[in-house]
This record gives structure tokens, C-alpha cells and sequence, in this order.
């Protein structure tokens, strides 16, 4: 139990190489980990600022098309059933429009680029503008 001076607390050369050994070990595991938490809290956090600009910007530009969307849609179903109750003949682009209108996803009506045979948002004003012309005539 006791060494050569009878100190048990006396470490010889190859105790304290040891002991080096296994503290760099650990700080070097620490330090991984720590780097590897501080990279994962930075792209949480990363994500979640740029997640919340991409929401406000689709939201800002999504809404006057939902809201067009959903008023001609509206005026085009109303119309619909005003003939209906009135036993007059509806022009038959109306049943059509409310259709593609109701079919109609947000990504399509908002990207530059068709998706899928899918409208654009050149498309989607002139589905707009088509419905409207509609209106017009069944307003007459």
C-alpha cells in the first residue's frame, strides 16, 4: 500500500503521465461537446429567425391573393345561387371558375414559375380577371 517513503499520496512519473493523459482526454471531450451544443444552439436559432422572415414575407404577399381570391370566389358562388333561386339559367363558366378557384393551392398562385401544370401568379390574375368578367355579364 505504501510506496518506496511511505507517502500512499506520492505518485510516480508514470501516475502523473496517466492522470495528463485522461484530463486531456476529458477536455478535449468537453470541448467537443460544448462546440458541437454552442453549432446546434446557433442553428436553432439561425432557424428560427430566418423560418419567422420567410413566414412574414409569404404572409404579406399571400394575403391580398387569399382575400381576392376568396371574394370572387364568394360573388361567384352567390351569383350561382341566386339564379338557382330565381330559376334563371347561370352562364356555365361560372360553375367552371368556382371549380378552378376552389382548386386553386396558394404555392401556385403565388410562384413566377408554373409547378405541376399549375398556375402562376400571371395565371392566377387572369383566372381572377376572367371570373370577374363573368360577373359582370351575370350582373347584367
Amino acid at each position: 500500500m505504501d510506496d518506496i517513503n511511505g507517502d500512499v499520496w506520492d505518485l510516480d512519473h508514470d501516475d502523473v503521465t496517466t492522470e495528463r493523459m485522461i484530463l486531456e482526454r476529458t477536455q478535449q471531450k468537453l470541448k467537443r461537446e460544448f462546440t458541437n451544443a454552442g453549432y446546434r444552439a446557433g442553428l436553432d436559432a439561425s432557424k428560427a429567425t430566418t423560418m419567422q422572415e420567410g413566414f412574414d414575407q409569404g404572409l404579406t404577399h399571400s394575403i391580398p391573393h387569399g382575400q381576392t381570391a376568396g371574394t370572387v370566389l364568394g360573388a361567384l358562388v352567390a351569383r350561382r345561387t341566386v339564379c338557382q333561386r330565381l330559376g334563371t339559367v347561370c352562364p356555365p363558366q361560372v360553375d367552371a371558375l368556382i371549380m378552378r378557384l376552389r382548386a386553386l393551392k396558394h404555392t401556385q398562385a403565388l410562384s413566377e414559375t408554373a409547378t405541376d401544370n399549375g398556375p402562376t401568379t400571371e395565371s392566377f390574375k387572369a383566372l381572377v380577371e376572367e371570373a370577374n368578367a363573368v360577373l359582370h355579364t351575370v350582373s347584367e
